[in-house]
């Protein structure tokens, strides 16, 4: 008995994993802090051919206003945002040869991570 139970809820494990999906071009990205800076990304990993990885953003699909902006900012219960606040797209990010991958965190549903860009394409893309 012991042992069928151990196998069950190994099993039952793995059934639950869940894997992330990429953010579909068209999707709206935000980033605290003056992203356009070399600082901004200091404390980031990158690969061996020295493009970024898991840099953490906000991403949904929504509209790029003050006020849209500041409704997914608002779902961050992980960090208080600074006044500095630049967006960038998705398609931007996959046309550069990158990824925006969905990472929901406790606190922060809508927390996504960039793969797969340089420090100098990450940084042009922010406004």
């Amino acid at each position: 008995m012991v042992r069928i139970t151990a196998v069950t809820s190994c099993l039952l494990a793995f059934a639950i994993t869940v894997y992330a999906a990429d953010a579909p071009k068209g999707w709206l990205m935000v980033r605290d802090g003056a992203a356009n800076t070399n600082a901004n990304y200091a404390n980031e990993d990158s690969d061996i051919n020295g493009r970024l990885t898991g840099v953490s953003v906000l991403c949904k699909n929504i509209a790029d206003t003050p006020v849209t902006v500041n409704a997914l900012i608002a779902t961050d219960a992980t960090r208080v945002w600074g006044a500095a606040r630049n967006v960038g797209g998705v398609t931007t990010v996959v046309n550069l040869g990158g990824k925006v991958v969905i990472d929901p965190q406790t606190n922060n549903p809508n927390h996504c991570v960039i793969n797969g860009l340089t420090l100098s394409q990450i940084k042009g893309i922010w406004h």
